[in-house]
């Protein structure tokens, strides 16, 4: 690797990161302020809010988080290897365009009472529901779509699929093939995965104010309010509820990772009982369940939305292209002349609940100077657009063939060279998916658009997750159609090109 101080393009590069990153600093500085006076901890404690809110935040977090976990080993285990597992995996990434608000939109008006369910059945529809299962639930088949997006991107299927097969020929059965070939082979990458989604159903914010529950809501929600307000006792109680989510998280890894190496050690020897299955699987059915909830999220919003009223895409719409674009050079020059392996902590906001590090960005835009302004917002959905495409481009670089980029150096080419004719060309398929992931997360950004643009800048994120809580249902289901319809566009289109792409450039099909 370049030293920075050889190369101008790597020290330009390590000086992005450091300003899309320095919210870490004061984020942590934040927490541990507070945090050494006993005083504050009893005012927080003696809150009567926060039992109910924590029952609320453990009961849709774990729903959430194991439901996910099941949804996307099962459908592991009965659809893998086979035409069923091609077809949904094709399908995933329209899933994960749907972003969580317009999902959580289209939820709440099908299941919430007085919903189109309800206005069916009455009794199909729960009461209001206090400790936040139809957030967990809602967030469970969503994220499913994420976990097995990334088992799809970490299973080494040839070689595993030619090992399944031995097994079968022993009369073992799928779940034997689960536990003993593909659950080994992935439990790095998955355990990474369901961090990042334990940490995110933990502290999702605008799922759970459209989803609920209202009084007293989740502790992610209720630190929101608190952080929110002016009075600096309040916002103290609500930097010690950041606390408190990061020790969660912490506490709540640290036992699924004890159950998991339990489960290892349960495991019997692989000449143990065989436990054959030769059940015929619909695979078509199974593989279109997952991507049949985007449908249906559509066809709701479709059905209730006012046609005649967008609302609020211009921000929107820049906020996502620009934030993206910019993204997606800075990591293409960070792959290039940035470490080989990518540091901990550009890992950090997957990883981490979102409220602490929104506190952080909002210290340092106070500190500059620049709240309230369209520049701070959108160097605040950077924190969370840049790890998020580096997830997509970073596979993919990796696999580049080293040939090319030897052959080139024979022939006396620089790096420079070398990355803009021989790299970025190969490249270019893995960053319009990228791209358009990018554009995703952007849209769905809430917290920073809300707080570093200090109410200025209206998106449709925001309106969506305001209107949720009493506002006009065919506005509501307007703002979130038109969120979705803008995130499948762009992955619409990044689809086109690259099919377009990979039509006319032989070898990168």
């Amino acid at each position: 690797m370049a030293s920075p101080l050889r190369n101008p393009l790597s020290g330009l590069v390590w000086a992005a990161m450091a300003v899309i990153y320095l919210p870490l600093l004061p984020a942590s500085g934040m927490l541990l302020a507070p945090a050494f006076s006993p005083g504050n901890w009893a005012t927080l404690f003696a809150d009567p809010q926060l039992p109910q809110a924590l029952a609320a935040t453990l009961v849709s977090t774990l729903i959430a988080t194991l439901g996910s976990l099941f949804i996307a080993l099962t459908l592991l285990a009965l659809l893998w290897p086979g035409e069923g597992w091609q077809r949904l995996s094709t399908r995933l990434p329209w899933l994960l365009a749907v972003p969580h608000v317009a999902f959580s939109t289209s939820a709440l008006l099908l299941f919430a009472e007085g919903g189109q369910f309800y206005r069916i059945c009455t009794v199909c529809s729960p009461q209001l529901d206090r400790y936040g299962i139809g957030l967990g639930l809602t967030l469970a088949v969503k994220e499913s779509a994420f976990v097995l997006w990334a088992i799809y991107a970490a299973l080494p299927e040839k070689r595993l699929a030619q090992q399944k097969i031995v097994l079968h020929t022993f009369g073992y059965g799928r779940m034997q093939a689960l536990n003993w070939l593909v659950l080994p082979a992935i439990a790095p990458a998955l355990g990474a995965v369901m961090l990042a989604v334990l940490a995110w159903s933990l502290s999702v914010v605008d799922a759970a104010i459209v989803l609920g529950p209202g009084n007293p809501p989740t502790l992610a929600v209720l630190a929101w309010q608190w952080l929110a307000q002016g009075d600096a006792q309040q916002q103290t109680k609500g930097t010690l509820l950041c606390l408190v989510l990061l020790l969660l998280l912490a506490a709540l890894a640290a036992v699924g990772y004890g159950f998991w190496t339990a489960w290892r050690r349960a495991q019997r020897d692989p000449s143990g009982v065989r436990r054959a299955s030769h059940t015929a699987l619909p695979a078509r059915t199974l593989g279109g369940l997952l991507p049949l909830c985007g449908v249906l999220c559509a066809l709701v919003l479709l059905m209730l939305a006012r046609r005649d009223d967008i609302g609020p895409v211009s921000d929107s719409l820049s906020l996502g292209l620009l934030s993206s674009l910019t993204a997606l050079a800075i990591l293409m020059l960070w792959l290039e002349w940035g470490p080989q392996r990518a540091a901990v902590w550009v890992w950090l906001p997957l990883a981490l609940p979102a409220l602490p590090l929104v506190s952080g960005q909002y210290a340092v835009a106070l500190w500059l100077g620049i709240d309230g302004q369209y520049a701070a917002v959108l160097w605040s959905h950077m924190l969370w657009v840049l790890p998020w495409m580096l997830l997509v481009l970073q596979p993919a670089w990796r696999r580049l063939d080293p040939r090319l980029i030897l052959t080139a150096r024979t022939l006396g080419w620089r790096q420079a060279k070398i990355f803009w004719l021989v790299k970025c060309p190969l490249m270019i398929r893995p960053a319009l998916l990228a791209f358009a992931t990018g554009f995703s997360v952007s849209m769905a950004q809430y917290m920073p658009t809300l707080w570093l643009g200090a109410g200025r800048f209206t998106t449709l994120t925001t309106e969506a997750v305001a209107l949720s809580s009493g506002g006009s249902i065919p506005i509501l289901a307007s703002r979130a159609l038109c969120l979705l319809l803008l995130t499948s566009s762009v992955f619409a289109l990044a689809a086109l090109l690259s099919r377009l792409v990979g039509r006319h450039r032989q070898g990168l099909r």
